[in-house]
């Protein structure tokens, strides 16, 4: 693809929605910063996120149902009905794969053949993947067939999809901003402000961030759907929103600004590693070697070693990753084991984008600027420090109430699940207990996920971005790898000790990494100190 260069220059003259006065002078100094304007396509591409997002939260949230419960089940929806272990298994094998293959995406989309085609690639495998699983879930219910081998091979296709336009979706909406800072301009009022790139770049992710989140409710409308009229039509909303999706994509085309691929530094970064000596990130034009004035950046092993030593940030994070990943799989079941009221079991991990819509803003808009305004620091990795202990009460919690549920009735430590001579049914537990769980994980992801991101961003050259990105990436893979194995304990009577061992598991990682990061913030303030 090659840049519209079109497009860019209308979109800058679209910014600056008044006069511009002078470029970089001394009176920005005194000047007020505020973001400039965001053009449509920004807009565009974040309706394509949210979309897409809502199609993906949405086709997740009845899997746990259509793999672990049996057809015609008078208390909870099911199709395979494989059990909870099998359940939980493919749940993590599925989050397993879209953590994964993010890497092949950008990879693919940096090197050969950019962003816009492989979204395109990507929106073409959501397609077909949720194809299969609506025919698939059709004849699973009509004809009892069908069903597993649809569901396994959407799991496949559906990972590959996500992985051509996760990565891509949020870099090519920062594509579409072209507009550089540095401009003085005149509002409406007769105020002189400066523009700020980082401000107009840190807002339209804010935007795509909350986008993200309204698309995870979907999953409420695709649990009641799947409660009252069944898979097939459950799995017909997220395939209509993918539609829509990429028609909204493949509609704005042509206005869109298009980077051709220039190279990813992956592969550069493992020849630094092999060779030893410094690698260009684009390759050169034959015959024209590079010049010193030449702004090709390059890739020396120093920053290698430099960037990897700075990623033990990311240690704690496959711990991190298996408690919420519980949200999908064993807390599903957990609910299935208590009393709904109506209210589909599947329901109650929308809680988690519920939560994270409400306390974000107030965290950044109270708490972040009252710890500011009392010089008390608050540091990404003190961010991150709180951020593990809340996954550690959030788990904890959840074995607390497990043990509740299996001393009540009316089935005990084997719910849904009685003697022949006893009624069976969902224990006499409120599923509401569940709310504070939801809650403690939308703070362990507000606090530690942000954090670990802008340190990603903030501590590395900006060639190495990628490599730290994949990085962050593969830690959550590790996550799902640990769930896989967890799953084989997953089933009633032992989810107690699931849940306890999990938040143990979890709390001595909080603590191990709160004694080395505070050290290292206080030996990195004593370094800059004595400078």
């Amino acid at each position: 693809m090659s840049v519209n260069h079109e497009t860019g220059a209308k979109q800058e003259k679209e910014a600056l929605p008044t006069q511009e006065v002078a470029v970089m002078d001394e009176e920005e100094e005194k000047l007020r910063t505020v973001r400039g304007a965001v053009p449509l396509n920004v807009w565009l591409i974040n309706v394509v996120i949210f979309l897409e997002r809502a199609s993906f939260y949405g086709v997740s949230a009845p899997f746990q149902n259509y793999v672990q419960n049996p057809p015609n089940n008078p208390t909870r929806p099911g199709a395979l009905g494989l059990g909870q272990t099998v359940a939980v298994a493919c749940s993590y094998a599925f989050l397993f794969t879209n953590y994964l293959t993010p890497i092949m995406g950008a990879v693919l989309a940096d090197c050969w053949l950019g962003r816009f085609q492989v979204i395109q690639i990507g929106f073409g495998l959501d397609l077909v993947a949720l194809s299969i699983l609506f025919g698939t879930a059709y004849s699973q219910e009509v004809h009892g067939t069908g069903g597993l081998a649809g569901f396994i091979l959407t799991m496949v296709l559906l990972g590959l999809g996500v992985g051509c336009t996760r990565p891509n979706l949020v870099t090519f909406v920062t594509d579409q901003y072209t507009v550089e800072e540095g401009r003085i301009i005149t509002l409406k009022s007769g105020e002189k402000v400066m523009t700020s790139r980082e401000m107009t770049i840190e807002y339209i992710y804010n935007v795509n961030y909350w986008m993200t989140n309204v698309g995870g409710l979907a999953g409420i409308i695709t649990t009641f759907v799947e409660k009252t009229a069944g898979f097939r039509f459950a799995f017909l909303v997220p395939l209509c929103s993918v539609s829509v999706s990429a028609a909204v994509l493949m509609g704005g085309r042509k206005r869109y600004v298009h980077n051709p691929p220039s190279g990813n530094v992956l592969p550069k970064a493992l020849k630094a590693l092999i060779y030893r000596k410094p690698i260009q990130t684009s390759p050169e034009v034959a015959g024209q070697p590079a010049t010193s004035s030449s702004t090709t950046p390059t890739i020396s092993p120093a920053e290698l070693k430099a960037v990897f030593k700075s990623c033990w940030v990311f240690i704690p994070f496959p711990a991190l990753v298996l408690c919420i990943d519980l949200m999908g799989n064993n807390l599903v079941a957990q609910a299935g084991q208590m009393q709904t009221h109506g209210l589909p079991n599947d329901i109650m991990w929308n809680l988690n984008p519920i939560s994270v819509m409400i306390l974000l803003p107030c965290i950044q808009g109270g708490l972040v600027p009252f710890l500011s305004k009392r010089r008390i620091r608050f540091t990404p990795y003190h961010r991150i420090i709180i951020g593990l202990f809340c996954a550690a009460i959030a788990i904890g919690y959840t074995a607390g109430l497990q043990h509740i549920i299996y001393r009540s009735g009316p089935c005990f430590d084997h719910p849904l699940t009685c003697l022949p001579n006893l009624p069976a049914g969902p224990n006499h537990v409120n599923v509401g207990l569940q709310t504070p769980v939801y809650i403690f994980l939308a703070l362990a992801e507000i606090f530690a996920i942000v954090a670990a991101t802008e340190l990603a961003y903030t501590q590395t050259p900006k060639s190495m971005k990628s490599i730290v990105q994949a990085i962050f990436i593969l830690s959550g893979s590790l996550g799902s790898l640990m769930g896989i194995g967890l799953s084989f304990a997953s089933r009633d009577p032992f989810m107690v000790a699931v849940y306890a061992s999990v938040s143990g598991f979890m709390g001595v990682v909080a603590c191990v990494f709160a004694v080395y990061a505070l050290r290292f913030v206080k030996g990195r303030d004593v370094v800059e100190e004595r400078s």
